[in-house]
């Protein structure tokens, strides 16, 4: 049968259209979450930032590239310091709840994220079947030790609490600090080892039967700022190096995405980036003008208003905003969502999975940060 011109093309967009007005995907989606380390919303360009006052211009060419061909949110907020966040992230609960009102043991927080009182994120996707792995920065218990950090990342770390919060598998950074990161000229840069490690992960899911969560907590770009393998001859310390944190950092964020095109798995991964917090005192000059400093353990907007990036092609549209209330608890609902499963009772997260497929879905209102 012969269709007219505007008919064929009707029935040709049809099922892309169907896709962005917010089908369900055929199967489960591997996810991906990055997570920056001390990085408000200001200091990405995809968020309009220009310069770093007095540092250099901002390059984040791969961050703003998922933008670009995802969703942008212009009102994710974190809480102010990490162990808070982080505990939000992993059980979809405010940290009042798990008692991480300050970095874990720090001011009477607990020490130690407790996974049976508080399932995470990781335990509620492997029993739906997926593989589920974290690299980086842990800081919700142990190991704490900064001698903990392993010299070498061709093998998985195998610490008991990871484990017990539902990862299969891990190379995990003991600390909260970047004295440890080693030299940015030898193979034993810390930051260099833990991308690696993910970029092996991903190699060994290829073709594999199940989806995967990796969960990549970068200690990228908290203070200290170190020199990095693009300035291995900086000083130690020294402001000027926070550009280039930030361009290793989106450096790394495109080899993961050039890795899952190799792979063949980007049209099924679900990429997720964000920051914890608010930076830590760098003043960004936005490209309206503005300047706005960085403002760590601030209760103020910019002491938690952080970046989310959502990329996941064939679902989340190009060059998407999305301008409603999220927080970290909203993390694990979505998730869970979109791998088919639901949470236990009690999550005080809402799910943002029906406005990645183009449906209006059901916004937070208010945020108790």
């Amino acid at each position: 049968m012969t269709y007219p011109p505007l008919i064929l093309a009707a029935l040709l967009l049809a099922p892309l259209a169907a896709v962005y007005a917010g089908d369900a995907p055929a199967k489960q989606p591997n996810i991906i979450f990055i997570l920056a380390d001390d990085l408000g919303f200001e200091a990405l360009g995809a968020y309009g930032a220009k310069e770093y006052k007095g540092l250099g211009m901002v390059r984040t060419p791969n961050l703003d590239a998922l933008a670009k061909g995802g969703m942008r949110f212009g009102n994710c907020f974190a809480t102010p310091v990490c162990s808070p966040a982080r505990s939000e992230l992993m059980t979809g609960k405010y940290n009042f709840r798990t008692g991480f009102r300050d970095i874990a043991g720090r001011n009477g927080a607990v020490s130690r994220l407790d996974p049976k009182a508080h399932p995470t994120i990781a335990a509620s996707l492997k029993s739906a079947g997926y593989v589920t792995a974290v690299a980086g920065k842990w800081h919700l218990g142990p190991p704490a030790s900064m001698a903990e950090i392993p010299r070498t990342a061709e093998a998985d770390t195998d610490y008991p609490h990871p484990r017990e919060c539902g990862f299969d598998r891990q190379c995990i950074l003991g600390g909260a600090h970047l004295e440890l990161y080693g030299d940015p000229k030898s193979k034993s840069y810390t930051p260099a080892l833990m991308q690696d490690w993910c970029l092996r992960f991903l190699e060994s899911q290829k073709g594999g039967r199940q989806p995967f969560f990796l969960y990549y907590a970068s200690p990228i770009p908290h203070f200290p700022v170190l020199p990095t393998p693009l300035n291995p001859d900086a000083k130690k310390g020294d402001r000027s190096n926070f550009p280039c944190l930030i361009e290793y950092l989106d450096k790394q964020v495109g080899e993961i995405v050039r890795k899952l095109d190799e792979l063949g798995l980007r049209n099924n991964t679900l990429i997720l980036f964000s920051g914890d917090n608010g930076t830590d005192t760098v003043a960004t000059v936005m490209s309206d003008g503005r300047v706005i400093k960085g403002g760590k353990h601030s209760m103020e907007d910019r002491g938690s208003h952080v970046p989310l990036l959502a990329s996941w092609p064939g679902v989340i549209a190009p060059g998407a905003v999305y301008d409603g209330l999220v927080d970290f608890t909203d993390m694990m609902p979505t998730c869970l969502e979109l791998a088919g499963t639901t949470a236990a009772d009690g999550l005080d997260g809402v799910s943002f999975a029906p406005q990645l497929q183009g449906k209006p879905g059901k916004p937070q209102d208010s945020l108790p940060l």
